[in-house]
Order: structure tokens, then sequence, then C-alpha cells
């Protein structure tokens, strides 16, 4: 990579880690992400340095751009998205639920079931026990027959890719209050 390659890249990177700051703090402009070092990208800058408290100079040295890179990072973990449970066995060939099994992912699948009820109000109380019972398997059931999926009763990978897949569509932004 040249000198000029190596310097235009790093304006893009300067401009990603203000745009991400510009989207936590509307202060900031949104600079475009251009690798040019333009009058957008000079205003970026000297709103951030106005937010922390710096002389307004639109020059980024060594210590303003490990100040940004800090607050971009810092940014991501505050404004991203949690970390997913990864809750079903990755390797899953021949795995499912069914009757007589009692874990935590049964008492989470209930939960998710029972939450789901809210909307299609059909999966008459799913015990939250852990223990997957003749309740469990009917609701199942039901939301695999919603889901176009074979009405086994067994909670397979395509079973549950289906659930999670609804379940986040419904409450991927949801709080209880």
């Amino acid at each position: 990579m040249t000198n000029k390659e190596s310097e235009k890249q790093a304006i893009r990177d300067l401009q990603r880690y203000l745009r991400q700051l510009s989207y936590v703090d509307p202060r900031i402009t949104r600079p475009p992400i251009d690798g040019v070092f333009d009058s957008a990208t000079r205003t970026a800058v000297r709103d951030f340095q106005r937010i922390e408290s710096l002389p307004e100079t639109g020059v980024v040295d060594t210590a303003l751009w490990e100040l940004i890179f800090q607050r971009y990072e810092a940014s991501l973990v505050r404004e991203g998205a949690p970390v997913p449970l990864a809750a079903f066995p990755r390797l899953s060939v021949g795995y499912a639920l069914r009757e007589g099994d009692e874990s935590f992912l049964v008492r989470l699948l209930q939960y998710a079931l029972g939450e789901l009820d809210l909307i299609y109000q059909g999966n008459d109380d799913v015990p939250q026990s852990g223990a997957y019972d003749e309740a469990t398997a009917k609701a199942v059931r039901e939301f695999q027959q919603r889901a176009m999926l074979p009405q086994t009763g067994e909670v397979d990978r395509a079973t549950w890719d289906a659930l999670a897949t609804v379940y986040n569509r419904e409450f991927g932004g949801y709080q209880r209050q």
C-alpha cells in the first residue's frame, strides 16, 4: 500500500469512527466515508472537539485520534446489539427436545411459547417448569402448524430456528416494563 493509499484509508477509518459517534450524538455532523478530508469531515472533527471541551481546530493529531477511537469503541459496546444466547446445540444433527426431557432449554422453549401466546392466543398456559410435558408438546405442534412444519410435537433444529425467528421478529426490541 502506498503512502497515499494509507492516508486515504486512515481518513476513511476516522470518518467511520465519527459517523458511528454521530449516530449516538446528533451534535456531531455525519461525515461521508470516502477517504477525503473535506469540510464535512473537518466539521465533524470540530464538533467532536467541542463536545470534549477541546480547542476546535479541526486538526487530528495522535492524541485526538486515540480519543476518537476510544469513544468509538465505547459506543460500539454501549449501543451495539447484545451478545445472543446460543441455547440450541450447535451440532444438532438428530437432536430434538421431546416429552420427558427436563432442562433449562425446555424452560426457555416454554417461555418463548408463552410469549408468542400473547400474539397467537393459542398455546394454552404452557408451564415454565423445565419439564417437557404434554402441554408443551401440544403448544409445539400448534406452533409447527402455524410455521408449516411437520407437527411432531418435538423441537428439532428446523422448529427451533422457526421459533427463534418469530420470537426475535416479535420481541427483538421489546422490553417488559
